[in-house]
This record gives structure tokens, sequence and C-alpha cells, in this order.
């Protein structure tokens, strides 16, 4: 109770201060989603981005060092999944890990930095109750371009909020019964569509990667939400649905009629 009350006394000093003026430059510069957000959800990732930075750990492998830049540029990604409720920040992510390009992920089983890596090279993951890895090359590039509708740091992060909140294996509080009914069925009867899809080798919207198992087609879901709303609500308008109330936002109000690359299948995210 007394860390709560702590922390709480940590993050209301910390948001009364003005915003670094560079630190809205890297979001011009660098975040696409930030020059199309409402003034209002703005100030609130600009928040939310200052507690992340703060609160989470930055290390740099592969010879990589973590500046500000980098710091601002992946929280304020994250930060667009917690715009409707902020969940606490991430509360399992203690740690974000940085390399400047893909890197060999560790041995199922083992510890994320053992030295005993497997050959499959990747662009991301997400540790449950671990760090994220990141590749900056990757990040930087889908951060700037959204519209190409996909986005490594929201990809990763909606796995982390999955194992905070068991969104694939229960369903998750939408604060709305009919809604939270529908949830399962909506979502499992897309994964299973999807996943034959993949196995006739039939073109598809979401990644062959998300036919793995349900936590990484919810997690291509999201990045669809996010970086194609248009096209995701064409296609899947009941699934829009059920994502624009967990996340508590309406994307589309973003992108207007931008989006426009209906039935294009996203890039494969390993």
């Amino acid at each position: 109770m007394l860390f709560s009350w702590l922390r709480a006394r940590r993050r209301r000093k910390l948001l009364a201060e003005p915003f670094p003026p560079r630190w809205v430059a890297f979001l011009e510069r660098n975040v696409r989603h930030y020059t199309r957000l409402p003034s209002p959800e703005q100030v609130c990732l600009c928040n939310t981005t200052r507690v992340l930075v703060a609160e989470k750990r930055w290390l740099g492998r592969g010879g990589l060092f973590v500046t500000e830049e980098m710091r601002v540029t992946i929280a304020a990604q994250a930060a667009l999944l917690l715009l409707g409720s902020d969940r606490d920040f991430y509360p399992r992510v203690r740690e974000v890990v940085v390399f400047p390009t893909e890197f060999r992920t560790p041995v199922a089983g083992d510890d994320w930095e053992d030295d005993f890596l497997s050959d499959t090279a990747s662009a991301g993951q997400a540790v449950d109750r671990g760090p994220v890895l990141l590749a900056w090359d990757t990040v930087l590039a889908e951060a700037r371009e959204p519209d190409a509708g996909y986005n490594l740091v929201v990809h990763e992060f909606a796995h982390q909020l999955d194992f905070r909140d068991g969104i694939t294996a229960n369903t998750p509080d939408l604060g709305d019964r009919p809604l939270e009914t529908r949830w399962r069925y909506v979502m499992t009867v897309a994964f299973e569509d999807h996943r034959r899809a993949v196995k006739s080798g039939a073109d598809t919207f979401f990644t062959p990667h998300a036919a793995d198992d349900e936590m990484e087609f919810f997690a291509d879901a999201t990045e669809a939400f996010y970086c194609r709303p248009a096209d995701l609500k064409g296609l899947h308008a009941e699934m829009y649905d059920l994502l624009s109330a967990y996340y508590r936002v309406d994307p589309l109000a973003w992108f207007g009629t931008e989006n426009d690359n209906e039935g294009d299948s996203l890039s494969v995210r390993l």
C-alpha cells in the first residue's frame, strides 16, 4: 500500500513538469501516429510516454547505446495501447532491451540472456514477467510508416497485455456483458478461419505467423487495429468493435480514409 502511494506520488510529480520540447520533436519525426492524434490524445500519449521512459530500465545490446530519442520513440508506441486505460503502465515489464537489428532468440526454457541461442532471427520478443526485446532498425522504420500495416512495438506490448490480462486464455473486461459474451466466439472463429486459410496457401489479411496460436493472432490483430483500422473494420467488423472496446480508442478517427489497402497481407512478424 505504501509502495503504491509513493509510486502514484512520484508519477504526479513527474507529470507536473513540462513535456520536453525536444521530445515533441522526436515524436513528430519518428512516431507518425502522434501527428494524427487529436490534441487530448496527444497529451495522454505524452504523459504515458514520460512514465514509461522513467519507470522502465532501458538496455542496449549488440553494441547499441540506447539514446533518449530511442527511449521516447519506443515508449510512445507502447503508449498507444494505453490511451484508453493506463493498465498500470505494463507493470510486468521492467526492462526494454534494444538491439541494432535482428537478433537470435534464446533457446526456449533458458534465461533470455543465456549464451545458448537458437537459429531463429527475430526483430522482437516479449517475455512474460520479463523484458521486451526489440530491433531498433525495425522499430524506427515501422513507427514512421504506420500505413504499412505493422508495428513491432505494438505487437510485442500487445503480448504483454495478454500476459497481464489473460486475453487469449479468458475473456477480457470490456465493461459490456454482451461484448464479453461475443469475444471468445468472434476471436476463436476468426483465428480458426485464418489458420485454415494459411494451411491452404490462400492469401490472408493477417500474417502466416498469426496462425501459430491465439496469442500471435491477438498481437497481429492489435497491429491491424492500430495501423490498418479501415481494413480491419471492413473485413472483420465485430473484431474491430471488440478491440475498440478493449483498448477504448477508435483508430479510424485517426486515419480517416487514408488506410485503403484492403485485402493485402501484412508482413510476417517473428
